[in-house]
């Protein structure tokens, strides 16, 4: 029979590494080490530590001994407390885990116990992209700031328009835009590469960055690309993922977008390029989506609009504007 959690088990909320008489639990070592092994953001690097603890709290089984009858009971016990995404979360965590575990000590497991075990099938989830009218008041709201905010502010709603994540914004340094192009060192995924900027947003940036020449920072690579508000010239530190994310959010109210999120901007940017239709491989490559499943939310979009405008063309009527 497989092993059960029982009520000494500590909660998914509070796990505990250290077993008894002060020896490590090695199946937390285990999760660390492929914590390091992957290229992740600090956030996704939280997640997975999230999800896989709350595993190793369930069960007091070594990773070894995991078999995929678990793995689906662990499924029914998460099914009675959370919603199918989250659900599908938890155990895609495992899969990406056991998958490395699998490579890296091929001598520990005979299978994969995740592989057996489908994820939920969920609806495609809309894209959250912004009308051009909310875009257009989001620049506006931009131009009401002091005009010691507006070189920042602009420059970073310039960039996060070109589909950048938040953590990716807040890791760029100086020496990763080359005046015509970003280099993301360190995106979700292993999901970096090269965004090209267009010349308003390149503009934009040159802007910013003369600005804080002139208060008298010197160019070195490692610096910030962009910096958190310092009372001091040339002394800011680097603006963060939550700064990034709170500044996106007030300017949201400042221009009445309710719930905008950095994330919005990098929607509005995939469904934008679709809808100018750039081949869908292209626009992967210029997002960095791994998956295919995960972009075509963004397709369906774009896709309703070709067919709308080729119906107006097929009746000899122009589009309808609103």
């Amino acid at each position: 029979m497989p092993a059960q959690p029982d009520s000494s088990s500590p909660s998914p909320q509070t796990p505990a590494p250290i077993k008894s008489a002060g020896l490590i639990d090695l199946r937390y070592v285990r999760v660390e080490e492929f914590l390091k092994a992957r290229s992740l953001t600090a956030n996704s690097q939280k997640a997975y530590r999230r999800e896989l603890r709350r595993f190793l709290a369930w069960t007091e089984r070594p990773w070894s001994q995991i078999t995929p009858r678990q793995i689906v009971q662990y499924k029914e016990h998460l099914e009675k407390s959370l919603a199918e995404s989250s659900v599908n979360r938890a155990l895609s965590a495992l899969k990406s885990f056991f998958g490395w575990l699998l490579a890296a000590y091929p001598d520990s497991l005979a299978t994969n116990p995740t592989s057996s075990v489908a994820l939920n099938k969920l609806p495609s989830p809309p894209a959250f992209d912004l009308l051009e009218s909310e875009v257009e008041a989001l620049v506006a709201a931009v131009e009401q700031l002091l005009p010691e905010r507006q070189y920042r502010e602009t420059a970073l709603v310039a960039v996060l328009l070109h589909g950048l994540r938040a953590g990716e914004v807040a890791a760029l340094n100086l020496g990763d835009y080359d005046g015509i192009r970003l280099t993301i060192r360190q995106g979700k995924d292993d999901s970096g590469g090269t965004v090209p900027l267009n010349r308003q947003a390149r503009e934009c940036l040159n802007a910013y960055l003369k600005e804080r020449r002139h208060l008298g920072e010197r160019y070195a690579k490692h610096r910030p690309l962009f910096l958190s508000q310092s009372p001091v010239p040339g002394k800011g530190e680097r603006l963060g993922y939550q700064g990034i994310y709170y500044t996106i959010k007030g300017l949201g109210q400042l221009a009445g977008i309710e719930n905008l999120t950095p994330h919005r901007l990098r929607h509005t940017y995939a469904t934008k390029l679709l809808l100018k239709g750039i081949d869908s491989l292209h626009a992967r490559t210029l997002t960095r989506h791994k998956s295919e499943a995960n972009f075509k939310r963004y397709a369906k979009r774009a896709l309703s609009a070709a067919a709308e405008r080729a119906f107006y063309e097929a009746i000899g009527e122009e589009p309808p504007t609103l």
